[in-house]
């Protein structure tokens, strides 16, 4: 399957190049995409890439938009773990057609 066109829509919305040598980034924790953009960053791709994400829950997978030192106070005292993200997740819905 040729990613070219996937790699470049996450570089136009990341800044961050990517291939299919890259590390499998956590959309979160590496790419620093929380909240409102998480949301925004995925209703693009699903424009884009026509991947149903109606049964995706935004709450199970990404915390508000904070700054990255009040998200690591909040992780100390926030038992509860959110599911990661990555962008092997969003390449399988590629081919799956739905993110969930």
């Amino acid at each position: 399957m040729d990613n070219s066109k996937f790699y470049k829509f996450l570089k136009e919305e990341t800044g961050k190049f990517f291939d299919d040598a890259s590390p499998n980034c956590y959309i979160e924790k590496d790419l620093e995409i929380y909240g409102d953009e998480a949301e925004d960053f995925l209703m693009k791709f699903s424009s884009e890439f026509n991947v149903d994400i109606t049964s995706f829950n935004f709450g199970e997978h990404f915390n508000s938009e904070i700054d990255t030192i009040s998200l690591w106070i909040y992780s100390l005292f926030n038992k509860e773990k959110k599911k990661d993200l990555t962008i092997n997740d969003l390449k399988k819905s590629l081919i799956t057609g739905k993110l969930e």
